[in-house]
């Protein structure tokens, strides 16, 4: 079979920008599956892979696949093509996050930041998360309803956000606006009201890294220490440098946890047996209900990626230059890796999906993900022996990027 060119097929149509691809791309990845493992987007000079091995194959290879202009593509980028070559390296900058850059550097920032992230000092943040969430449910049930998101999981996601970068613990309600305003999409890209919020939040940041830096002494702030402890290329980092740093581990630790398990408990109540059997043993059933929930419906839709070369995937002719959509949300519902994977089910054997990324760039704080978002099941459904969800008041805004609940009201009882 040859293989395929850039051109769109004449019979089937997908844009990651559609408006069907931005509200519930559901169906659209399941034909790409089936018929367009590769896809070709001429119009942005990449092409579209759906398929779970095709994409860690893609995440296994960082010599071939780089960074460049990820991994959340911005459509004015992609209105500039490579012109059939590969990419020059994105350099480090005041502005540049070690989500967008290859290693070496994206290494060295990792490792900078990562220590208050890692398995056994993740594991220490259980009793605090526990505490927030009690706190939370204590100051909610007693109104009978409440919002799952902005009002639960995000205020305590957000506390625990807090406490890992050095802010003060009252700052959650501010640190969880900001974030959910700097991130707000506006497909394609970003909203144009973003701009203060993400200066805002940068301003506070910078300010817990000059707090820090002033006062060595202090109680340690690991994320904060490690990255004043790094060097790029024998340069210490600023503090605006830094600052770019924690927002990125800030907005993807606000925002993700709070979605899943939102849709974790909406499954689960879809479902009442399954909702009666993680009620059974919550600590040993959440986990594994968390898990199913991330690989079911986890937000991030795609990340970007850039060929560095020509290659051959998926049955196409990839060029060097031309830019990945790996459809992580398609390939965490492959019918070739998950059995009847349009099926939620709260006790699949799962080893291993996309939710958290693959590779190199797999999800810094993975392990106060699942711990937050363990306890946050738990204790609620520990908390509230009966509840229903009102749907009908359910928002799930379209996005180009994180597709996800922002209000899903519970009602106690």
């Amino acid at each position: 079979m040859p293989l395929l060119t850039i051109d769109s097929p004449v019979d089937f149509s997908y844009d990651p920008y559609s408006d069907e691809a931005l509200r519930d791309p559901t169906a659209l990845y399941r034909q790409l599956r089936r018929r367009y493992p590769a896809y070709p987007l001429p119009q942005y000079d990449a092409w579209a892979l759906s398929r779970f091995e095709d994409v860690w194959a893609v995440g296994e290879d960082p010599e071939r696949f780089a960074m460049d202009i990820g991994p959340v593509f911005d459509p004015a980028d992609l209105a500039r093509s490579n012109g059939g070559s590969a990419p020059a390296p994105r350099t480090f900058s005041t502005a540049t996050s070690f989500s967008q850059l290859d290693p070496p550097v994206q290494t060295t920032l990792r490792q900078g930041i990562g220590t208050s992230l890692r398995p056994r000092a993740a594991a220490r943040w259980e009793d605090e998360i526990r505490g927030l969430a009690r706190e939370r449910l204590d100051a909610l049930v007693p109104h009978g309803e409440f919002d799952l998101y902005t009002e639960y999981g995000g205020l305590v996601s957000a506390g625990v956000i807090c406490r890992i970068v050095g802010l003060a613990p009252d700052r959650a309600a501010e640190v969880l606006d900001l974030v959910n305003t700097s991130l707000r999409r506006k497909p394609p890209g970003p909203a144009e009201d973003t701009g203060p919020a993400h200066h805002a939040l940068h301003h506070l940041l910078v300010e817990a890294v000059a707090a820090r830096r002033a006062d060595p002494d202090a109680d340690p702030v690991p994320a904060i220490d490690g990255l004043l402890r790094t060097r790029i290329d024998g340069e210490a980092l600023t503090d605006d440098q830094i600052a770019v740093q924690l927002a990125t581990v800030v907005s993807g630790g606000t925002e993700t946890v709070p979605k899943v398990v939102a849709r974790c408990l909406l499954e689960l109540w879809r479902r009442p047996e399954q909702l009666a059997a993680v009620r059974a043993n919550p600590a040993a059933n959440c986990p594994p209900a968390f898990e199913e929930a991330m690989r079911f419906g986890a937000p991030l839709q795609y990340v970007g990626r850039t060929a560095t070369r020509s290659v051959d995937i998926a049955g196409a002719r990839i060029q060097a230059g031309q830019r990945l959509f790996l459809l992580i949300a398609a390939a965490n519902r492959d019918e070739q890796e998950f059995e009847q994977p349009d099926d939620f089910r709260w006790d699949r054997p799962i080893k291993r999906h996309f939710a958290f990324g693959h590779g190199l760039h797999f999800c810094i704080g993975v392990h106060v993900a699942r711990l937050e978002g363990r306890v946050l099941l738990e204790e609620l459904l520990t908390r509230i022996p009966s509840f229903g969800l009102d749907e009908s008041r359910a928002l799930v805004p379209p996005s180009d990027f994180q597709v996800g609940h922002i209000r899903l009201p519970l009602v106690v009882g």
